[in-house]
């Protein structure tokens, strides 16, 4: 894990789960690509392991094949949508997170399972070189 951390990732994870909090679940209006910004709490938690940490979201109902998940910067983006119709009734249930993650992953081991409508993302953390790096002086 970073010895240092972005004061704003804390601040990040605040607005997150004070957004969900205060807004039922409603989604980031950009990710969703609409301008209502209508979505679903995920509910989303993140726990440190040993060599990394581990994402969890709750997504009942949804198919594997209905979830998008994206990592850029340290952060993860998470995005679904599951429509269920028939001739006499249709629904339509959207899911999109943003979540800012709280050390560098290794991008090269990065595993994702869904299984019982439990999205579980398990992250290793990038070795970062605490010693730094000598410099010599000509």
């Amino acid at each position: 894990m970073r010895d240092r951390q972005n004061p704003f990732d804390g601040m990040d994870r605040f607005f997150d789960q004070m957004r969900r909090e205060m807004f039922g679940g409603v989604g980031t209006p950009e990710l969703l690509g609409t301008d209502e910004g209508t979505g679903w709490d995920a509910g989303i938690s993140i726990e440190e392991t040993d060599d990394g940490f581990v994402v969890l979201a709750d997504l009942p109902g949804f198919d594997r094949e209905e979830l998008s998940v994206r990592l850029h910067d340290d952060v993860l983006y998470l995005e679904g949508e599951h429509e269920v119709g028939d001739g006499a009734g249709y629904r339509s249930r959207r899911v999109s997170e943003r979540i800012t993650l709280p050390a560098t992953p290794d991008p090269d081991h990065v595993e994702a399972t869904y299984h019982n409508g439990v999205l579980e993302l398990r992250f290793t953390v990038e070795s970062a070189d605490d010693d730094g790096i000598d410099i010599d002086i000509e």
